[in-house]
């Protein structure tokens, strides 16, 4: 190459212009579209504007101006031609952003779809008694304790909670005579009619558990939680009822919507792989496991920037 030349070369506007070159020549050898395919005329028809607008008045909570409605046509328009346009050159191929965003849109297709039937009670009725405890109140306790401080009375902590147990099992039900029993505590020492989630909030799911276990009318322990040991005197415990359709109409119907379309993209993804031959180079095993009935797995979602390939 002439040394007057690589001077040259290395101008930036060179530079452009021969990269815009070499775009432009594999779109001409490779991309171009047939001039006379179909797929050459844009239909921006009134159906089409009116989403334009209706999409403009969501979010901004008012109906577009003319000017701004013309701005909404003519964006639409530039990009309906640089998306031909980028198919036609082939720029969606292998693309991991494209391939997850137009199976999204598949699924929201496919969930529209199974969302379309309304169910009568029947139906909600058949689905509430299969599935009642998702639906059913939780039950509540009532119950008094008493705390023992490890920190206080290091390792005589459980025979202090052991010998107090036998005292307040034969005084039977607590009143304010217990509080010399303990040792001071920062939390309640009475709890009434809470629910399991109430108690774990305050003193753990290993004190829950234990105490919904418990038979009213007596004295419990020790019981271990976070704090310490305690003994518990459970008042009262009251059952929910089972659900009645008409309380939990609206939860029964979401998850039942839910469900089905759960459904309805198992037996819709499976009729599509069945117009697939799928080969997976890998041991057996994992082959099955990947080719399973979706119905009886959980999908793992792919982390942006791994190839969905």
């Amino acid at each position: 190459m002439p040394k007057e030349l690589i001077p040259l070369l290395k101008e930036p506007l060179l530079q452009f212009l021969l990269i815009g070159a070499c775009i432009y020549g594999a779109y001409a050898l490779f991309g171009a579209p047939d001039e006379n395919a179909s797929g050459r005329t844009i239909v921006i028809d009134e159906g089409r504007i009116g989403s334009l607008a209706a999409m403009w008045e969501q979010r901004w909570n008012r109906q577009p101006t003319k000017a701004e409605l013309v701005g909404l046509v003519r964006a639409w328009l530039r990009e309906d031609i640089l998306y031909r346009e980028a198919l036609a050159m082939g720029l969606d191929a292998d693309d991991h952003i494209i391939r997850r965003r137009l199976a999204q849109k598949l699924e929201f297709l496919t969930n529209d779809i199974a969302q379309m039937r309304q169910p009568d009670d029947a139906e909600l009725e058949a689905y509430l008694t299969s599935n009642s405890q998702q639906f059913r109140e939780p039950d509540r306790i009532t119950f008094t304790h008493v705390f023992f401080s490890p920190d206080t009375r290091g390792e005589a902590t459980l025979d202090d909670a052991l010998n107090a147990l036998r005292r307040l099992s034969s005084a039977g039900e607590p009143n304010a005579d217990i509080a010399h029993e303990g040792d001071r505590f920062m939390l309640p020492s009475h709890f009434v009619r809470a629910s399991a989630l109430e108690i774990r909030r305050v003193l753990g799911s290993e004190f829950a558990d234990s105490v919904l276990q418990m038979e009213p009318g007596q004295w419990h322990g020790p019981v271990r939680s976070g704090y310490g040991t305690h003994l518990v005197y459970v008042h009262a415990v009251d059952t929910a009822p089972p659900p009645e359709l008409a309380d939990v109409r609206d939860q029964v119907l979401n998850e039942w919507q839910r469900a089905r379309a759960e459904e309805f993209d198992a037996e819709f993804l499976a009729s599509l792989k069945s117009r697939y031959e799928i080969e997976i180079e890998a041991p057996r095993s994992f082959v099955e496991e990947v080719l399973r009935d979706d119905s009886d797995r959980q999908d793992v979602a792919i982390p942006d920037g791994v190839p969905a390939s």
